[in-house]
């Protein structure tokens, strides 16, 4: 279904269908308004500006501007673990890291403006956010470590900086604002995976 503002009168839509689409209008208002002005300086106004829902839609769905940047972050952030972790279950490790890992910088790369605002809002955005990040990362970690049959201590400590360090230097490019930049950590990352694991 198309995100835009619905027709005024009546859509034939249940009332979870109406739900459903406000609350992908009002994830792509935090996105747009966040976007621009940054996690701090974003208001519950703005978000629902840009929306184009009521103050009271809002609160129906979400109990606050963290509440909305939680459930639009996990949202976003499970489709990129999605999107990377598509790599074939067969072949050689290093190959199947370098699936996974083209497939993470492509998405990355391909909205930078979106990735840094999930990547860096998530700091400003509390407690809450940076432990919803870990648990993300976490099933980033789980992935790398499937593919390499970590099960010693070390070894998954080794596929958490390995992700950690991808992570860092996926943020470091995105600052930056170069795309290319994020695409061109494939060929140096796969190098340092082959020799930490």
């Amino acid at each position: 279904m198309d995100s835009k503002r619905l027709r005024p009168g009546r859509q034939h839509l249940s009332r979870d269908e109406v739900r459903s689409h406000q609350r992908e209008r009002i994830f792509e208002g935090l996105e747009s308004a966040m976007g621009a002005k940054g996690y701090g300086d974003t208001s519950v106004a703005d978000i629902i500006k840009i929306a184009a829902v009521s103050r009271q839609t809002f609160y129906e769905l979400f109990t606050s501007k963290q509440d909305c940047f939680l459930a639009s972050y996990g949202r976003r952030q499970g489709a990129v673990i999605e999107a990377m972790l598509d790599a074939p279950a067969d072949g050689p490790p290093i190959r199947r890291f370098g699936v996974l890992l083209r497939n993470y910088l492509s998405v990355m790369s391909a909205d930078p403006g979106l990735s840094r605002l999930y990547l860096i809002g998530v700091y400003t955005a509390g407690p809450e956010a940076m432990a919803k990040r870990l648990e993300l990362q976490q099933q980033f970690v789980d992935g790398v470590a499937a593919i390499f049959d970590a099960q010693s201590d070390q070894d998954l400590f080794m596929c958490r900086a390995l992700v950690a360090s991808i992570s860092t230097m996926v943020t470091n490019a995105l600052i930056e604002d170069d795309p290319q930049a994020v695409l061109d950590l494939y060929d140096p990352l796969v190098e340092m995976a082959k020799r930490l694991v």
